[in-house]
């Protein structure tokens, strides 16, 4: 998010931030490129029935007054021509910028986002959360679907998406703006031989069932036919109960790392193992900025236009998953071959700054 409205800046125009800052996930703010206000939130609080109404609870967690304080101040002042409302669980906020600005209104989706809790459903083998999980699939569906009309534009992040959002009813106008990166520099080092990586946030429910997979399928399998691979697991947020199963092996679980970047560079293969959720992985598309091979599942790999066995290799199931990365692990030459045409993909498909100056053209012709 940060980099699209940095790109913004860079494309010409003025732009503001206006945040939550979840307990959660809470940061101290440190100066920014961009004039940015927070607005501190504990989506764990229980929500008065007054402020949800007819909202689901998963989304009413971040429905805030002073929040909605903040948004009439920042509108009374910097008067917008474009509000971009990050995600359905923001969408609440849309008449509160109507009652005080005529901007357009625009849903950037990163996800759709009831599809992540579907999978999650069906990954769920214990039959008291299943059907738990199925209650808040389907409430953040009938929501999604009554909201999808909301806005004046959305812009979500892949061509599925878009035509998920056409087939759900939305009549909106619709951009595609895929999640883009900068690439930099090469790694001056080369990658440490036999090394495997994965990094994604712990304290999300699909990383953690990627890890668990990882742990108890894939790394025996990977071991049995390259003993002398080496597997690092990193992520912010983890469970004590995550940490403790990936202890069950040797693996080196190194928790939230000062540099992502670091992490990669210093790895042989990528893997991105996702079985439920939706979006794009943005440590995939890093991944591969760096001239990285990875292996990674269809929906590990969702959103990102890539082909197999040319800029990546996909693998559904365990076995395959498996032999891709002994297969890389053992052929420095593919892996070399596939790293680099990922590296092209990136640099070709995803820079940031070219997504932002499309983005802000298609802003004007709302205007």
């Amino acid at each position: 998010m940060g980099r699209l409205a940095e790109g913004l800046l860079r494309a010409g125009a003025s732009v503001e931030i206006v945040s939550l800052n979840p307990r959660k996930h809470r940061m101290e703010m440190v100066q920014a490129p961009l004039p940015m206000q927070t607005v501190d939130i504990d989506t764990s609080r229980m929500v008065r029935p007054s402020l949800s109404r007819g909202t689901p609870f998963i989304v009413a967690r971040f429905l805030s007054g002073a929040f909605r304080e903040a948004i009439r101040a920042a509108m009374r002042r910097f008067t917008p021509d474009v509000v971009q409302i990050e995600s359905p669980f923001l969408l609440p906020y849309a008449a509160t910028v109507r009652e005080e600005s005529g901007a357009r209104v625009v849903l950037r989706s990163l996800n759709v986002e009831f599809r992540i809790w579907e999978g999650l459903v069906r990954n769920e083998r214990n039959a008291l959360r299943r059907f738990a999980l199925r209650r808040v699939a389907a409430s953040l569906r009938a929501y999604e679907v009554r909201q999808l009309n909301t806005p004046d534009a959305v812009v979500p992040i892949s061509a599925e998406d878009r035509e998920a959002f056409r087939r759900l009813g939305c009549t909106r106008p619709i951009h595609v703006v895929p999640c883009g990166i900068t690439p930099g520099p090469l790694p001056a080092k080369a990658a440490e031989s036999g090394t495997v990586g994965f990094i994604g946030s712990l304290d999300f429910r699909p990383n953690q069932e990627a890890v668990m997979w990882i742990v108890d399928e894939l790394w025996p399998r990977v071991t049995e036919r390259a003993p002398e691979a080496h597997l690092s697991i990193a992520g912010s947020g983890a469970p004590d109960w995550l940490r403790r199963h990936a202890a069950r092996q040797n693996i080196e679980f190194l928790g939230e790392v000062d540099d992502a970047q670091a992490f990669l560079a210093r790895m042989s293969v990528i893997i991105a193992p996702l079985f439920a959720g939706g979006g794009m992985r943005i440590k995939v598309l890093e991944a591969m900025a760096l001239a990285k091979p990875i292996v990674a599942t269809t929906l590990g790999a969702g959103g990102i236009d890539v082909q197999s066995d040319h800029d990546i290799i996909i693998a559904d199931d365990v076995m395959s998953f498996a032999g891709g990365v002994t297969r890389l692990l053992h052929e420095p030459e593919t892996a070399a071959r596939i790293g680099n045409a990922a590296r092209i993909t990136v640099v070709t498909r995803y820079d940031n700054d070219t997504l932002a100056r499309g983005l802000l053209r298609f802003y004007e012709s709302l205007l």
